[in-house]
């Protein structure tokens, strides 16, 4: 058995622990001060009753939606990988995503009214579910008419998903939701993986109501793309997720080889030192026609950089933990902290390791 095997033998065990203890490493949860204030300024905004905001001001906010979604995609590499053990977990998971569903949509923290469902988390479940063969219209057509509902004119969907996108409420929520730092509502990583989703849904269950501004979308994305080849995230730590998310559908759509290779330079010159961004590395360059585990270390021809892919494999293979999982890198950045999870890290570092297999 090879290094990278054991290594995945490893990690599969470790996520089969967590997903037999509900994944308790993957649990997000907001702080009371947290709630309590953002709750006292979106009441203010909308001028809700005094009951609602002392009603959810103690909420307790615990979002794992996302997180098992993004699990639950490394578990699907796996058994499109032969490891058909993981088939019950992952029709587990996606189980569990379609009963999460909040109203129209998902939210990042279920129940928590005045955070409303986001892209983001819509997008990466459209992805989990068309995947496991569990995307059912009737979960679907209206939480993707309500995404395009709140599209922008440039070709974006706001990152927060509002039943009444009236524009100038929209943007006095994008103020109090983006903590005053990235309140567009116009995140390229979620835009990414939003689109990634609604284009896996096309291909393979039918038409949706974000057909037609999967291009325009995909347009404005590669026009976010920095001179150096990289993607600033709104919510995310670094720029490797989000360079990630956006050559993901770029690639996918076809058409923006000049972009990918861009980023493809960016990333074989400026190497992540973290096993979850040393992952998020090598599934992008495998996006942008890299194939992990199948180069000689040298000279990409071209593209004009030197890889060594073999090189980010034992990176990740050597930080992992004896349990099987790796480091809680962190990955979300809300503005006030960030956020990891050994779970999620782990996921990632599957899905780089089977890529290479």
């Amino acid at each position: 058995m090879s290094r990278v095997d054991d290594a995945v033998r490893r990690a599969l065990a470790y996520l089969a622990r967590q997903h037999e203890t509900g994944y308790p490493d993957a649990v997000h949860t907001m702080g009371a001060y947290s709630t309590a204030k953002f709750v006292e300024q979106y009441a203010t905004i909308l001028r809700l009753p005094p009951s609602y905001a002392d009603r959810f001001s103690r909420f307790r906010c615990a979002g794992r939606t996302f997180h098992v979604a993004l699990i639950t995609d490394a578990l699907q590499d796996a058994v499109d990988a032969g490891h058909v053990e993981c088939r019950a977990p992952v029709e587990a998971n996606a189980a569990y995503l379609r009963t999460v569903r909040d109203g129209l949509s998902w939210r990042y923290f279920p129940g928590f009214e005045p955070l409303p469902p986001d892209a983001d988390t819509l997008g990466q479940v459209a992805q989990v579910l068309v995947r496991a063969g569990e995307a059912h219209p009737e979960d679907f057509t209206e939480a993707f008419a309500l995404a395009a509902a709140n599209a922008w004119e440039n070709g974006a969907v706001n990152t927060f998903l509002w039943e009444d996108p009236a524009r100038r409420r929209q943007t006095a929520l994008n103020v109090l939701w983006g903590r005053g730092r990235d309140d567009t509502g116009r995140d390229p990583e979620v835009v990414a993986n939003l689109m990634s989703g609604a284009l896996l849904y096309e291909r393979r269950v039918g038409p949706c109501a974000l057909g037609p501004l999967i291009g325009p979308a995909g347009a404005w994305v590669a026009g976010q793309q920095e001179p150096m080849g990289f993607w600033r995230a709104a919510w995310y730590v670094g720029v490797y997720y989000s360079t990630y998310t956006a050559v993901r559908l770029l690639s996918t759509l076809g058409g923006y080889e000049e972009s990918t290779a861009r980023a493809a330079r960016f990333l074989a010159q400026a190497p992540a030192t973290d096993p979850l961004n040393r992952a998020m590395t090598v599934l992008a360059l495998r996006h942008c026609g890299q194939s992990p585990g199948r180069h000689e270390p040298g000279h990409d021809h071209d593209h004009g950089f030197d890889l060594d892919l073999d090189l980010d494999l034992e990176l990740i293979v050597d930080s992992q933990f004896p349990d099987g999982s790796w480091e809680a890198i962190p990955l979300l950045d809300n503005h006030a902290r960030v956020w990891g999870s050994r779970a999620v890290t782990t996921g990632f570092c599957l899905k780089a390791l089977l890529a290479a297999s």
